[in-house]
């Protein structure tokens, strides 16, 4: 049977009893996340802030989730309250952009007017980091599709690019820009002192520590999908984060019968949906929401453009739950 080096660490850690660690279980509720972080922020809150992020929910109206992502992006409650009065003198195309960036339904992953594609050939997990990014946090969505910031707060994503000095005067400029900032900071130190080469990529081991996203920690974990069994684990925890609202970066890789050199993860996509027998993928190269089938992550099913074009799931980046 053809192999990834990931598959073949991951059973021999089977074999001698090391069972490869993934995130526990967290107790099932029906409230989603980013409306637990709001009201944890609400309660605790001064009466006063209370009183202004009810405010803020109230103006945002049906879009309030925006305003849910905004709170749990750990931004002052002072740049929460003027996004919500500034929500409605937005450009429509920009409103649906910034409220709702990667999880909606759509063939291609654009904003306006730029497709979401990688910069080049060794961003594909800084496309996919700045994607979760931006779904994660308005105020970096904001920026990127407007070069808007408000009440003077900067995230510190886009503070790094600020900090690089590079023209960014158009949204597919600021959109590269960030890709880059992210880029540069999961290469940096990557090897205890020493710098991964940012020709090679993102190292996996990095995606966890570097992704924000609702305050939560997140643990990169082996995939073993040499069979559906040893796989049910991996899709199962991954569809538990979607369902919460949280996308799940993904590495691909080709294995034995395509080449030694295949056998390590080699590109980075993103879930962004479930559908039940397969899973919705954003991939950076194109810039397209592909579908994934549950059957497909197999040793022998070949190439699928969902994946990049390589054949094999290696790597997933999961949410640690939060520990009560």
């Amino acid at each position: 049977m053809p192999w990834t080096l990931t598959s073949a660490v991951a059973r021999i850690a089977g074999l001698v009893g090391v069972s490869e660690r993934r995130p526990a279980e967290e107790p099932a509720t029906s409230e989603p996340l980013f409306a637990r972080a709001f009201q944890r922020a609400v309660d605790r809150a001064s009466a006063a802030d209370a009183k202004a992020l009810g405010v803020a929910r109230d103006q945002m109206g049906d879009d309030a989730p925006v305003l849910y992502r905004a709170v749990a992006s750990g931004a002052p409650i002072s740049a929460v309250a003027a996004l919500a009065a500034a929500w409605d003198g937005l450009d429509p195309e920009a409103r649906d952009a910034v409220g709702n960036p990667v999880m909606r339904p759509q063939s291609h992953l654009r904003w306006v007017h730029v497709e979401a594609r990688q910069v080049d050939q060794t961003t594909c997990g800084a496309a996919t980091m700045s994607a979760m990014l931006m779904q994660g946090d308005p105020f970096v969505a904001l920026w990127v599709v407007t070069g808007r910031t408000l009440a003077d707060y900067i995230p510190p994503e886009v503070l790094a690019v600020m900090a690089e000095d590079r023209p960014v005067r158009g949204l597919d400029e600021r959109w590269y820009a960030l890709q880059r900032a992210l880029h540069a900071q999961t290469t940096t130190s990557a090897l205890g002192p020493v710098a991964w080469p940012r020709s090679l990529g993102t190292p996996p081991w990095k995606v966890d520590d570097n992704t924000r996203y609702a305050g939560l920690r997140f643990r990169g974990a082996l995939v073993d999908d040499s069979s559906p069994e040893a796989l049910a684990p991996v899709l199962a925890h991954a569809r538990r984060a979607l369902g919460d609202g949280i996308p799940v970066p993904l590495y691909s890789s080709g294995d034995s019968a395509l080449g030694i050199d295949s056998v390590i993860p080699r590109h980075v996509v993103l879930l962004v949906g479930d559908t039940g027998d397969g899973f919705l993928v954003y991939e950076p190269g194109s810039a397209r929401i592909l579908p994934l089938a549950d059957a497909d992550l197999r040793p022998d099913s070949g190439r699928l453009p969902a994946l990049g074009n390589w054949s094999r799931a290696s790597w997933v980046v999961l949410p640690v739950p939060r520990r009560s």
